[in-house]
């Protein structure tokens, strides 16, 4: 289809010309002008043939082709990404980026499974300590052996990292790597939603049955989260309900604590001021959003001390499907 349309394109520049050369001799400034014009109406519907072209077909026919057991199929995809996708729109941006992204999940699963049997295999899984958390700032690497830092750069330079809960180490996308090849491609909306998510991720959230953030970086997520559903009705649907996920874990944990972030101290039973600058922050400075019309009877039955009513509307909000049932 594709090459009839440019002979199609060749054949009218061809009679356009000849149209010109046959009227030439007796023909005036004005017919001269209106052909010049068909040429380049011609001209510019070429262009605009070639830059419409929406290259998602090809590009998941070679991201298909990729072997999701090694880490060089993510850069590969990627820098295929940027070939393909150099005139897209936005939009066909977006197209190729979540085709990349089903890659680039299946591959951290993947390597996270080759890094679990390595250590298996050597007894050594506390090798990887002194580079775990170097994505998340957690330590910068300069005790490591020169082995183990180079394994750290092939994972970075790849779009991988080493994570650690409860002193496991585990492989993790280093999402930093989506800046380079996908950001000045794709829509503003996912663009926004993958700056937020790896800012989410380098946080973290929870390790070891309690909260890494404080109660009210937790609920700003959930602000954020609900702004932004709000604000994109059409967003991709496979983000969509990731994102839709993490804000229901996100508001379990708020209303329910952790076994080792309790809401309630394990001495006084009273609510703990981290959680109460959290719901006051909710009730305060976002008292317009949907968040707040549920902190706020729970935490006016809080400070009531009407234990009946907590429990009411908890069951209620997993009833409603905002919060999860017996989470943790």
């Amino acid at each position: 289809m594709k090459t009839t349309n440019l002979y199609s394109v060749f054949f009218l520049l061809l009679l356009t010309f000849s149209s010109g050369l046959l009227f030439s001799c007796g023909g005036t400034d004005q017919k001269e002008a209106t052909e010049s014009n068909e040429t380049d109406s011609v001209s510019i519907e070429t262009k605009k043939i070639v830059e419409t072209v929406n290259p998602s077909e090809e590009y998941q026919t070679f991201v298909s082709a990729l072997d999701t057991t090694k880490i060089s199929s993510s850069k590969q995809a990627a820098e295929k990404f940027q070939e393909l996708y150099a005139s897209a729109t936005p939009e066909q941006a977006d197209e190729g980026f979540l085709i990349f992204d089903k890659l680039y999940t299946s591959l951290a699963y993947n390597l996270d499974e080759q890094h679990y049997k390595n250590g298996e295999q050597s007894g050594q899984y506390d090798k990887y300590d002194q580079i775990a958390g170097i994505y998340n700032g957690y330590n910068d690497g300069k005790d490591a052996s020169p082995e183990i830092m180079a394994y750290h750069k092939e994972l970075a330079s790849h779009g991988f990292g080493i994570g650690m809960v409860e002193g496991s180490t585990f492989i993790l996308q280093n999402r930093d790597f989506l800046k380079e090849y996908f950001y000045d491609k794709i829509s503003e909306p996912l663009q926004k939603y993958l700056v937020q998510k790896n800012k989410e991720a380098k946080e973290m959230f929870a390790s070891d049955g309690g909260l890494i953030i404080s109660p009210t970086r937790l609920a700003e997520r959930i602000i954020w989260a609900e702004n932004f559903i709000k604000e994109n009705p059409d967003f991709y649907s496979e983000l969509m309900d990731e994102l839709k996920g993490s804000k229901k874990i996100y508001l379990t944990y708020l209303l329910e604590g952790m076994d080792n972030t309790p809401l309630f101290d394990y001495q006084t039973k009273e609510i703990t001021q981290d959680f109460q600058e959290a719901y006051q922050t909710v009730t305060s400075s976002y008292s317009d959003t949907e968040t707040a019309t549920i902190i706020k009877p729970y935490y006016e039955a809080i400070k009531n001390k009407n234990t009946k009513k907590q429990e009411e509307l908890i069951a209620k909000y997993q009833a409603e499907g905002k919060i999860y049932k017996n989470e943790y």
